[in-house]
């Protein structure tokens, strides 16, 4: 099975990296699309509409960086959605018909996941396609893993 449209959360931990290059390697292989996807978590406090927009130029300007690294014949598009991360993730993915979302995962102490949750597992319980899940350390595992899928 060849990924046409794969859909990957970048944030700003070294999480992303792992995250970032499994899907581009996905994409080129598969000659898909690699969509980009960063959420900025709405703040709960009351912020102002410039600094929602510092924000998003910030966020968008990131992504523009990241995706500047992937080869000029890959095709890529970048989004950046403010709100809940797992529901925006989700939620694109529906909206584009991903194939598959491929996302990092950190470490975080049992306490803050029973009452927090993570966005990771939250998007693999309402996700409409596969999802991978890595570690930092994990590229060459999930690679081999998917690619022997396709």
């Amino acid at each position: 099975m060849f990924y046409k449209k794969i859909l990957c959360l970048i944030e700003h931990e070294e999480n992303s990296r792992a995250a970032f290059e499994a899907a581009a390697q996905l994409a080129r292989e598969s000659h898909g699309t690699l969509y980009l996807i960063h959420v900025v978590p709405v703040p709960t406090s009351i912020v102002s509409e410039s600094v929602l927009l510092n924000d998003r130029e910030r966020a968008q300007n990131a992504m523009h960086r990241i995706a500047a690294q992937l080869p000029a014949t890959q095709s890529r598009v970048t989004i950046v959605r403010f709100g809940n991360p797992a529901h925006e993730i989700t939620a694109v993915a529906r909206r584009i018909g991903a194939d598959l979302i491929v996302m990092g995962t950190h470490e975080r102490p049992m306490i803050a996941r029973l009452f927090q949750g993570s966005v990771a597992e939250k998007v693999v319980a309402d996700a409409p396609c596969p999802v991978l899940t890595l570690p930092a350390d994990g590229v060459a595992e999930a690679l081999e893993t998917a690619s022997q899928a396709a």
